[in-house]
């Protein structure tokens, strides 16, 4: 039973509003306990937002950006401020700790704090990082396998800390009326308002100022509406960039830089849509009910950031390359090119008549955009459903097999290959009439390749288990020495076959949470790391096997009611 309970999110305010589900879960969890949120300086103001949560901590690392309050410039000063920061932390007794903060710095943080019951990054007594509950492990691995990964940040986080995020969508406080506000806007203003957040933490994840202006021009003229830009300071620039560029000035109001937190909750609430790249403010607005339309360009992935709930919008390019690969510098950043105004302003002139997304007639399946409703699917969990009706492609459905596969593989269920409903989306959203073909492609024969591997793996650890009380040690050693080859043949298949790294790259993950002096205790725990991955490869078959049948199934049932409509 947890009382005290401390969670690390020393990121960004968006990644903090998509904690909010698991620590509402928390709270229902342990409805006696006492939650408090560690942050640093540069988003402590965003807090207040957050519900559920009892108490917070700031660490503040800005102070030393200021040459004054560090006037030798010495590191001793700043690990001296940690040193005690840390020491206060240790004497509050938490006895659950949840790290979302997925740095080294953090992992060492959790390792001095010596709490016993934790979730998330932390290390060992020799430093190396142990990420420990499955979906944390997940989390490590998703960033190599963007492509086959349909989970938002907020199931994932949820997730660890064993939440079910079924029915939940991420929340804030409501913003205190302040009297403030009448002055920032036209009085008796009942003009329909639209907001843009034209930054972002990322230039190359920025529409241009261009698009923007041309946007707001067509939705003045069109719809008669008011924008108003958001931003902190040093987004100023751009908002008056886009005024610049526009014709109708007069009917855009450039609030970069000039809100307090809650007043900028306060205008957002009263906006009717936020056009938004991937922002805090994208998720700060979902929350409070304004209908979003998300821009993802380069990095940015809607699977992994979109807006937690339902009813929001998302244009991305329909690229090879999109999104790019972490740490990736793009030179030539194209992807923001392919999302053009006329798109953004047809769908939502489309909502306002209709209060439902539509597809913009301009976005054909030929074109080079992806668009996105967020929603909630068969089994009640959120997912993206694609407005543009292309060909079922060998990613689509892998990325969907591996979401079934996930959900009962981490969350520890012998049931959940539930894939009916899930043929039933594809079917609805994809033309699948190519599916037998595209079934060839599926490479069956990698997994049964792995799987023999990992049996391999399953019998050398049985037999260091046999012969661990004995006194060969050489013998032992070879048997280690096998499984250290059997593990690259692993790892080998994985990289040289992108479709099933995902689960070589699990197996990895489990196996560097192994550790100990104990041989036997070590197989024992090395084995159940192979015995996951055989059980992983065995479900991905089963399910693949299904949604191909299934589909093929949908697909000669159409056809017989189109050659005799009168049945």
């Amino acid at each position: 039973m947890a009382e005290n309970i401390l969670i690390l999110s020393m990121t960004r305010m968006g990644d903090m509003i998509q904690t909010t589900p698991l620590i509402r879960g928390l709270k229902e969890k342990y409805p006696e306990s006492k939650i408090t949120l560690l942050v640093t300086s540069d988003f402590a103001s965003a807090v207040p937002l957050i519900p559920n949560v009892d108490d917070s901590i700031v660490l503040d690392f800005k102070q030393f950006d200021i040459s004054a309050n560090w006037e030798d410039q010495s590191w001793i000063k700043v690990y001296r401020y940690l040193e005690e920061s840390l020491e206060n932390i240790k004497g509050r007794d938490y006895d659950l700790l949840v790290n979302l903060s997925h740095s080294k710095f953090s992992a060492l943080m959790v390792r001095y704090l010596g709490i016993k019951n934790v979730i998330g990054f932390h290390c060992n007594a020799f430093g190396d990082r142990i990420t420990g509950h499955p979906w944390m492990q997940y989390f490590g691995v998703e960033v190599f396998n963007r492509t086959y990964n349909e989970f938002n940040l907020v199931e994932i986080f949820s997730g660890s800390a064993g939440i079910d995020v079924k029915g939940r969508s991420i929340e804030v406080l409501r913003p205190q009326n302040q009297s403030s506000l009448d002055t920032l806007l036209p009085a008796n203003c009942e003009e329909l308002l639209i907001g843009f957040q034209a930054g972002s933490s990322l230039e190359g994840r920025r529409w241009s100022a261009q698009s923007f202006a041309n946007l707001a021009d067509m939705l003045i003229e069109n719809t008669n509406a008011r924008i108003l830009i958001f931003g902190v300071q040093s987004e100023n620039k751009v908002a008056e960039e886009i005024i610049s560029l526009a014709r109708n000035k007069d009917r855009i109001s450039n609030f970069a830089g000039k809100t307090s937190l809650d007043e900028l909750s306060q205008l957002l609430e009263k906006c009717e849509y936020l056009v938004t790249n991937d922002t805090g403010t994208m998720h700060l607005a979902a929350a409070l009910g304004t209908k979003i339309v998300g821009l993802f360009f380069a990095h940015a992935h809607p699977y992994e950031t979109a807006p937690f709930s339902p009813g929001h919008l998302i244009f991305q390019a329909g690229i090879s390359c999109a999104p790019c690969s972490y740490g990736v510098h793009c030179n030539n950043i194209v992807c923001v090119e392919k999302v053009r105004p006329q798109h953004l302003c047809s769908a939502i002139e489309g909502h306002i008549k209709t209060r439902t997304w539509k597809l913009p007639e301009t976005i054909t399946p030929d074109s080079e955009v992806n668009v996105f409703e967020t929603a909630i699917g068969f089994d009640m969990n959120f997912r993206l459903r694609p407005l543009v009706r292309r060909g079922l492609a060998v990613n689509d459905l892998l990325r969907s097999a591996y979401g079934v596969l996930w959900r009962a593989s981490l969350d520890d269920k012998k049931e959940g290959n539930d894939y009916i409903g899930l043929c039933e989306d594809l079917a609805r959203e994809y033309d699948c009439s190519d599916v037998e073909t595209l079934a060839e492609q599926l490479k069956y024969s990698i997994l049964d390749d792995i799987s023999k591997l990992a049996h391999a793996g399953q019998r050398l650890c049985g037999k260091i288990i046999k012969g661990g009380s004995g006194r060969n040690s050489r013998k032992i050693g070879r048997f280690g020495e096998d499984i250290t080859n059997v593990d690259k043949e692993i790892e080998v298949l994985g990289f040289s076959n992108p479709e099933v790294k995902p689960l070589t790259d699990m197996f990895s993950k489990r196996k560097e949470n192994v550790g100990g002096d104990n041989i036997c205790l070590l197989a024992i725990e090395t084995r159940k790391c192979y015995i996951d991955l055989i059980n992983e490869c065995e479900k991905l078959q089963e399910i693949l096997k299904g949604c191909v049948g299934k589909l093929s199934g949908y697909i000669s049932h159409n056809s017989i009611n189109v050659a005799v409509p009168g049945r």
